[in-house]
């Protein structure tokens, strides 16, 4: 009987490496034009423009030395393959080359100095914040979402920090528990936000819109669900937002007077600030005046829908692990937490409640207001 000869024992291993090769650039390629939400490569500040010249210029001298390194040694491979040579034969030794020498020492050290000119300006532009009519808030970071103050406006917000259009932001960064790091990529750097420490970035936003950012530090439990969202406006709009967060809400309907007093009677008022409301003055949750402005809940992780935040008051730790909202209380993001004492009915008085507009609120905000609530309505 006639004998198969066996195959190539690494065939395979030639023919997944050849499918590899082929594509692997199509894969790079693919990537490339993704419009990636959290991406430095289309930056929307002139301090994003700076940070991204910089990651340009050294992307782009890497990729002529890749390429120069590559054709040496494909360039060696060729030349000093085994087939060109008999058996037992060396080919001709070079022991060093000071001219060559040289060469490979000074290009490194003039690259170096292309590289770290521009560098050397950013950090000293870094070192400069505008002062010209800018907008200072300062980012505290918690466990896990975003404090927003504005200290010149008088109040406090989370998660959803509001800037105006081609004016200077002033962000001062810090820390109530660990280190957290202030991110969002299409705006600035980053920058560490340490407890007991205050560092500063600053850029101005040059076009509207909602930019996503997000904790780059490894801060615990839910670090990857600390997530925020920068509003870029017009200056009237801006204007208007911050009018709106300085007046308390407006409970006017039966609903939204009985999740006023059930925010108070399931001791929301702890943990939660309301302007407007003496009761309502903790720091160890978002301040929530104003909810409706705001197009997420749980520091960027849901949308701010109805449904979403009633599932978010009644069982947060399902959503988000570790979090304080928790019955019974406890400190630990560790500990077992079971569902908050609040059934739907009072989630959704809280939630008519928290969706009122402010007394700040103007007579187009009040139109969409009600057009929102009547298709949440709808959707019930």
């Amino acid at each position: 009987m006639a004998q198969h000869p066996q195959a190539h024992p690494i065939s395979a291993v030639h023919r997944l490496l050849r499918g590899g090769l082929i594509w692997l650039p199509a894969l790079l390629l693919a990537g490339c034009f993704q419009d990636v939400k959290e991406s430095t490569v289309h930056p929307e500040t002139d301090t994003g423009r700076v940070i991204q010249h910089v990651y340009a210029l050294v992307t782009w001298i890497d990729a002529v030395i890749f390429l120069i390194v590559l054709g040496l040694l494909l360039w060696a491979v060729f030349r000093y393959r085994e087939s060109r040579f008999k058996p037992g034969e060396v080919p001709k030794q070079v022991h060093g080359n000071p001219m060559l020498e040289l060469v490979w020492t000074v290009i490194p050290a003039v690259i170096l100095v292309f590289i770290a000119v521009p560098t050397w300006q950013g950090i000293f532009r870094a070192a400069e914040p505008p002062t010209t009519d800018p907008v200072k808030v300062e980012a505290v970071g918690h466990q896990w979402f975003w404090e927003f103050d504005y200290p010149d406006k008088g109040f406090v917000t989370g998660n959803e920090m509001h800037l105006p259009l081609n004016r200077p932001a002033l962000v001062h960064t810090t820390s109530k528990d660990v280190i957290h790091s202030f991110w969002v990529p299409r705006l600035a750097g980053k920058i560490d936000a340490i407890p007991g420490k205050e560092n500063l970035v600053w850029f101005t936003p040059e076009v509207a819109g909602t930019f996503y950012g997000q904790c780059a530090e490894f801060c615990g439990t839910s670090h990857a669900n600390m997530r925020m969202r920068v509003v870029v406006e017009s200056e009237a709009d801006f204007d208007a937002w911050v009018a709106r967060m300085k007046q308390p809400q407006l409970a006017s309907t039966p609903e939204a007077k009985e999740g006023e007093a059930l925010f108070a009677q399931k001791f929301c008022v702890v943990c939660h600030t309301i302007n407007g409301r003496p009761d309502a003055a903790g720091q160890v949750g978002p301040n929530l005046t104003d909810l409706r402005d705001r197009t997420t809940i749980a520091a960027g992780l849901l949308d701010n829908t109805a449904a979403n935040l009633s599932h978010w008051i009644r069982a947060p730790r399902s959503i988000k692990p570790g979090v304080k909202m928790c019955w019974p209380p406890v400190d630990s993001p560790e500990a077992a937490c079971g569902p908050l004492p609040v059934n739907e009915e009072e989630a959704q008085k809280i939630i008519t409640y928290l969706d009122s507009p402010s007394a700040g609120a103007t007579a187009d905000y009040l139109q969409k207001a009600q057009g929102a609530a009547g298709a949440t309505a709808q959707m019930k």
